[in-house]
């Protein structure tokens, strides 16, 4: 049986990829939130289809690159994409205004989120790569996890600057942004393109 938040992010990847500013702040927050983004790899996991068959568009728009090679089964499910090609690797870390020279740091770079387009995009892609959220059946919990701690606060600051209040807190190597009213979610979901999903959150209040 699928989860709600599976089914919340199936809902986010039918959002259109139209504009290239916007597909480079969604894939940006894929990045800082996947399993690995160093100079020397870029490693995606997903056991959702939707989002695998969106990541090759995405990067073909925000970057015009392929992935190293088709998606790899991991044997559980899930299919893992990757990029270790020099290259490649080096375009994206220069087109994100990155030293590709320079131990990579991670940051937010708030240059490439001016818009609030590009902004809700950016959430969306770290919601795809690192989010995960309760069935609102439940309980209402969402959150968003990085093992980079200055990526997380500084997507707390702009959550907030967004309208929202998230929460910040430790989970072993994991820092967490989370939302825990479900007015907040439900807004949140509908500010990434899940609309539906929102209805669904306020339905369950109800």
């Amino acid at each position: 049986m699928q989860s709600f938040a599976f089914k919340a992010k199936s809902e986010m990847c039918r959002t259109q990829l139209s504009r290239q500013c916007c597909a480079r702040a969604e894939a940006y927050g894929v990045l800082l939130y996947c399993n690995t983004f160093t100079p020397s790899e870029v490693r995606i996991i997903t056991e959702n289809p939707e989002f695998a068959g969106r990541l090759p568009k995405l990067f073909h728009k925000a970057f015009s690159l392929k992935f190293d090679q088709l998606p790899e089964h991991d044997g559980r499910g899930k299919l893992i994409f990757r990029i270790t090609d020099r290259d490649k690797l080096a375009r994206v870390i220069n087109t994100l205004g990155y030293d590709p020279q320079q131990i990579m740091a991670l940051h937010v770079n708030f240059g490439l989120l001016e818009e609030d387009c590009c902004r809700a995009s950016f959430v969306r892609g770290a919601f795809l790569a690192g989010g995960s959220m309760t069935d609102p059946a439940k309980s209402f919990h969402l959150e968003l996890a990085t093992t980079h701690a200055s990526v997380s606060r500084e997507l707390s600051s702009l959550l907030f600057e967004l309208g929202f209040e998230p929460g910040q807190a430790r989970r072993g190597a994991n820092c967490l942004s989370y939302l825990k009213q479900s007015e907040t979610i439900a807004d949140f979901l509908t500010a990434v393109g899940a609309p539906v999903a929102a209805l669904d959150v306020m339905s369950a209040k109800v």
